[in-house]
């Protein structure tokens, strides 16, 4: 039997609310005991012991969006390259997105991505899916959900399109209902998005840009809670990006319905101005916004109506940013830079270091119903021993992703991954003194 005991370290454990110096033993990658060293009792002699004076140590993030580029686009990301991304970043499960090629829309295609590596038992962040609501992700016909479900899918989405057409939404809707798993929307109305190159507003005018208009997004959130309330779905909107949009939400929730929300660090932390200099990392989708959506979007953090921090990864190959700003690949590498950008709330004073965890970890694996996210006995030992208050220098050349584009190039953060544990083995590695 390995033990592993994680000594006289401050923990966070959002799902018990413990935030006090710890000690966690590991016995055969499960959480055997977590308590203060004084209530924790005796240390197994033959255990390795982890000590670490600045570290914290936490459950592992669970990024509830992330573009897994495979099969299919391997050049932007490999399944290897994944992998070492997200351990980089502290990411213990990810689940991505099924606008691969091909489309993950029935059983088999779903079963195949999910164990890609079956014999393999090196260990690596665990690998998690949506279905594709609609066959090809085409919007004309609702793909097979229950035996997706049966195969492991975690919930259904279009992926980074809208479900689009009100009928085949509701009857996606019902069947999700039955099954009691969770609809995710990319909410864009897109005969008011197409062709669209930013924010519709000031700034994209004065560069000549084809305009986005927040009301894209704002009108197909409203149309979804219309249905929502028809059909009593679990619904939760990606990436929401606009003032109204988070206003639809907070009143959603406060009308009872099943309704949460995802964001990602772009959206509070910069905003149209950013495209002034036509530089393709700040093209994203959706599209950076003005100042009144990311100060709404920093208000929805602050006061619970934003349920979940993910990283939207969206990896892209050099070529494809290597273009004239509209007709560029939008999108960016987000694993390594997901922790210190939450970080920064609680470098603000926005919100708690145990909301930060809360936000990236607990609550997506509570919302997608899988492991993780907390520090419970019994537990898998997917845990992150972070640093909050390192200092370094976001650099996309030294991403271990294949993509090196993002939008933070050079920005100085704080917070820093120190060691990533799966199933109690490290998969990555750093200094945790």
């Amino acid at each position: 039997m390995t033990k592993t005991v994680f000594d006289t370290i401050r923990m966070l454990d959002p799902a018990s609310g413990f935030d006090d110096i710890g000690t966690m033993i590991v016995e055969d990658g499960v959480i055997a005991a977590i308590d203060t060293p004084q209530k924790i009792g005796a240390i197994p002699s033959d255990a390795k012991i982890i000590t670490s004076e600045r570290g914290v140590l936490t459950p592992g993030i669970v990024d509830m969006r992330v573009q897994s580029r495979n099969p299919g686009d391997a050049h932007k990301e490999s399944l290897t390259s994944l992998g070492l991304a997200a351990a980089a970043g502290g990411i213990t499960s990810m689940i991505c997105l099924p606008n691969t090629n091909p489309v993950l829309d029935n059983p088999d295609n779903l079963s195949a991505f999910v164990r890609p590596a079956a014999h393999d038992d090196v260990p690596r962040p665990h690998l998690y899916a949506y279905g594709a609501a609609t066959q090809a992700l085409d919007n004309t016909a609702m793909a097979e959900l229950g035996l997706m479900a049966e195969a492991g899918a975690v919930g259904f989405t279009n992926g980074i399109l809208p479900i689009a057409d009100s009928l085949i939404m509701r009857r996606i809707m019902d069947y999700a209902a039955m099954l009691d798993k969770p609809i995710i929307q990319h909410a864009e109305d897109i005969s008011l998005s197409a062709d669209g190159e930013m924010h519709e507003g000031e700034n994209s005018t004065r560069l000549g840009l084809r305009g986005i208009p927040p009301e894209a997004e704002e009108i197909m959130i409203a149309r979804d809670l219309s249905l929502v309330r028809l059909t009593g779905v679990r619904y939760h909107v990606a990436h929401i990006s606009t003032k109204r949009g988070v206003d639809l939400i907070r009143a959603a929730k406060k009308e009872g319905l099943a309704v949460t929300c995802d964001t990602a660090p772009p959206y509070y932390m910069l905003n149209d101005v950013a495209c002034m200099e036509y530089d393709t990392r700040f093209r994203l989708s959706p599209p950076l916004r003005s100042e009144e959506d990311r100060q709404a979007i920093l208000a929805g953090i602050e006061d619970g109506t934003i349920d979940v921090i993910a990283s939207d990864h969206a990896p892209q190959d050099r070529d494809a940013k290597l273009l004239p700003f509209g007709v560029a690949a939008v999108g960016s590498s987000a694993l390594e830079t997901l922790l210190p950008m939450v970080m920064a709330l609680y470098h603000q004073g926005r919100i708690s270091l145990m909301r930060c965890i809360e936000m990236m970890s607990t609550t997506p694996a509570l919302l997608m119903d899988i492991p993780g996210g907390t520090l419970a006995p019994g537990s898998s030992a997917d845990v992150i021993l972070i640093d909050p208050n390192r200092s370094w220098q976001v650099r996309g050349a030294e991403f271990k992703s294949l993509s090196h584009a993002t939008p933070f190039e050079g920005q100085p953060v704080e917070g820093k991954v120190l060691s990533t544990w799966i199933n109690g083995v490290m998969i990555f590695g750093a200094d945790p003194a």
